[in-house]
């Protein structure tokens, strides 16, 4: 499946959180699960290396434009943007969601259409390219290139703590 798709993501927090519904299933509705799941770093840690809620820290609130291509970057696009990040998920029921962090105070499953994507069932490398946040103005939009690569496993990954775009 060729994957060509842009979105825009006002996040309140300081990052936003990838995921596949089964992933967030046990939460309840309404559910701090914030406070409850997801404030130790080593469970955001876990989750990330599970593929399950996958949580992407930016260190600030923002505009963000995401925008997903199939496969892995050009080797010189690191270079161009600067930050990168590698990221896996596991897909069920080919429905892929971006959420802010925040949304996880007071849960609903209910994802919006705009901040879905539709995807083959499976497991993906996810790579995430930007440049720097620089501290101009807030009310600009800020890029995020995000590559999905289809994987016949989970990737194996590591981290320390939550990880981090910038």
């Amino acid at each position: 499946m060729r994957i060509e798709k842009s979105m825009e993501l006002e996040i309140a927090g300081p990052g936003f959180i990838i995921y596949s519904p089964f992933a967030a299933a046990g939460i309840a509705e309404g559910e701090d699960y914030l406070e409850t799941g997801f404030e130790n770093p080593s469970e955001v840690e876990r989750q990330a290396l599970e593929g399950l809620i996958v949580g992407v820290s930016t260190g600030s609130p923002g505009i963000f434009v995401l925008t997903f291509r199939s496969g892995y970057p050009p080797p010189d696009m690191r270079d161009v943007y600067g930050c990168a990040l590698r990221l896996g998920v596991a897909v069920k029921d080919r429905s892929l969601c971006i959420r802010d962090l925040f949304d996880l105070i007071d849960w609903s499953p209910a994802c919006p259409a705009h901040q879905r994507l539709e995807l083959d069932d499976g497991f993906y490398h996810i790579t995430l390219l930007s440049k720097a946040l620089s501290p101009g103005d807030p009310s600009s939009a800020h890029e995020i290139l995000v590559y999905l690569q289809t994987l016949n496993e989970m990737p194996a990954l590591r981290y320390n703590g939550v990880p981090t775009l910038f």
